[in-house]
């Protein structure tokens, strides 16, 4: 398949414990153009090496191709009074705001306990290995003059370089 086609496909996601994470049926099929950054890497990479509609394939992606190692760093305590939404439960996931840069995040309730709420902002798959079985139900040919997305964005990289307003790795 060539980078940039477009995939139409049917997938169930478990985890290395058996644990269902996600799937999509011939009903509710997952579409997306490849070379747009709409999949994991990993999971993209495995796809791109399927070329035929009805080929079924079932891989592993590891932690570092999917959410990325779990990093204790992204477990955070806050006192009760500072969390906006104050009556929050264990396992909740709730948007907040991050503190570098202000953008919302999805963060995970850990625990509530003694005036303190603890958030986890990992990925909820963080650090797990994602197993996937996949068939393809139909693939597109890319469009013509085709620019990924990553090429897209080193490009504007260089281009705002040359016109004096580089602001460095954050611009995409």
């Amino acid at each position: 398949m060539e980078l940039g086609s477009t995939v139409t496909l049917t997938y169930v996601g478990k985890t290395d414990d058996g644990e269902e994470f996600g799937y999509a049926s011939k009903e509710k099929p997952m579409k997306f153009q490849t070379g747009m950054d709409m999949a994991i890497d990993g999971f993209e990479e495995e796809i791109l090496k399927m070329n035929e509609v009805g080929e079924k394939r079932s891989f592993t992606v590891d932690q570092y191709k999917a959410y990325g190692e779990y990093l204790d760093d992204l477990v955070q305590r806050i006192p009760k009074e500072q969390v906006p939404r104050g009556n929050v439960k264990v396992g909740q996931r709730i948007w907040m705001a991050s503190s570098e840069n202000g953008a919302p995040m999805p963060v995970t309730v850990m625990a509530v306990e003694d005036g303190v709420v603890v958030f986890d902002m990992n990925h909820p798959l963080a650090g797990q290995n994602l197993n996937f079985e996949v068939e393809i139900l139909d693939i597109e040919e890319p469009p013509e003059n085709f620019v990924a997305a990553a090429e897209k964005a080193r490009h504007m990289k260089e281009q705002n370089k040359l016109l004096g307003g580089d602001q460095a790795d954050d611009y995409r």
